[in-house]
């Protein structure tokens, strides 16, 4: 019998990044533990190697699923861990530590862009933020501000260095301004802990990140996060404000509301999106799922969900955590 190796190596190597990728977003490997493996790379080429010499031998088929099942691993891998491959090592214990206070009127711009490591942000009474950073190896924090914006990046010399090492931000903010806050975060921890918060806009571009995002008593007009290979939690009370868009692509997101909150959820997704919005009592029609009371509700939490071999979650039975 004849055996196209051709296809059997391309089926064989997507169905095992597939099956490696849904590993590691359901939580059965660890992406650390994923991202530490890469350093392993060179085992892809010795695998294609085999596969070559094996060609013309009785043993073709075995050198191609071996190289097949290699290359499939590695392919899964990138794909959900992304920029975390180049994320590992201990984070340093010292710290740098800068000040500085929004003085120019009752709004204020933050834009931060984080690769690597654990991303903390806080909010407390006051107008003043707080820039804690401890960075390792040839990473660096980029950071300038004024009176009306603050911003900090993570720098690369030379490139994204796979022995650069992970770092930590603890950044504070102070809760008498309204936000427009954009966070980037690249093979991350983040605890985004905006409780109190308002924010005219809100935008969060996760890639191969985890999130716990607490939003309550937070008033958010323009929500936006665009979500590539992750999971987030996201926290509401019966006080939070919350509109815009969540959209994931192989990931997953939980959202935790009140009982009674006033929901309403938009769904634009095919079938590799998955919901419980069926579940949750709320009324279907047509592409939209709405809680009673939403009408004419003060405070309600009202997203558009649009997703690609992800799902989303509404009041988990383990909470958001």
């Amino acid at each position: 019998m004849h055996v196209n190796r051709g296809l059997l190596f391309w089926g064989l190597a997507l169905i095992t990044a597939g099956a490696t990728a849904l590993a590691v977003q359901q939580g059965y490997v660890q992406r650390e533990t994923v991202a530490e493996a890469w350093r392993l790379w060179p085992v892809i080429l010795i695998a294609i190697g085999l596969s070559i010499v094996l060609s013309r031998t009785p043993f073709s088929v075995i050198g191609t699923i071996v190289a097949a099942l290699v290359l499939g691993v590695a392919g899964g891998a990138l794909v959900t861990v992304g920029p975390g491959i180049a994320c590992t090592g201990d984070i340093p214990a010292d710290s740098d530590t800068s000040t500085g206070e929004f003085t120019g009127g009752d709004a204020a711009t933050v834009d931060l862009t984080f690769n690597c490591g654990e991303l903390a942000v806080g909010m407390a009474a006051g107008r003043a933020w707080t820039a804690e950073t401890a960075v390792a190896g040839s990473r660096e924090v980029e950071l300038s501000a004024d009176g009306a914006s603050l911003l900090l990046q993570s720098s690369e010399e030379g490139g994204f260095d796979i022995n650069g090492g992970r770092q930590r931000w603890d950044i504070g903010l102070g809760s008498d301004l309204t936000y427009d806050m954009n966070v980037s975060a690249n093979a991350a921890d983040v605890d985004l802990a905006l409780s109190g918060g308002r924010f005219s806009q809100l935008t969060i571009d996760p890639n191969a990140a985890s999130l716990l995002i607490d939003l309550s008593g937070t008033s958010v007009e323009a929500f936006r996060m665009a979500m590539n290979a992750g999971s987030a939690d996201i926290v509401t009370d019966a006080a939070t404000v919350l509109g815009g868009t969540l959209n994931m692509n192989a990931g997953s997101v939980k959202l935790c509301t009140p009982p009674d909150a006033a929901l309403r959820f938009i769904v634009s997704a095919n079938v590799t999106f998955s919901h419980n919005l069926d579940d949750r009592g709320l009324t279907e029609s047509g592409d939209t799922w709405t809680s009673n009371g939403f009408a004419g509700a003060a405070t309600a939490i009202d997203l558009r969900l649009e997703g690609n071999a992800a799902s989303f979650t509404l009041n988990p039975d383990g909470g958001c955590s």
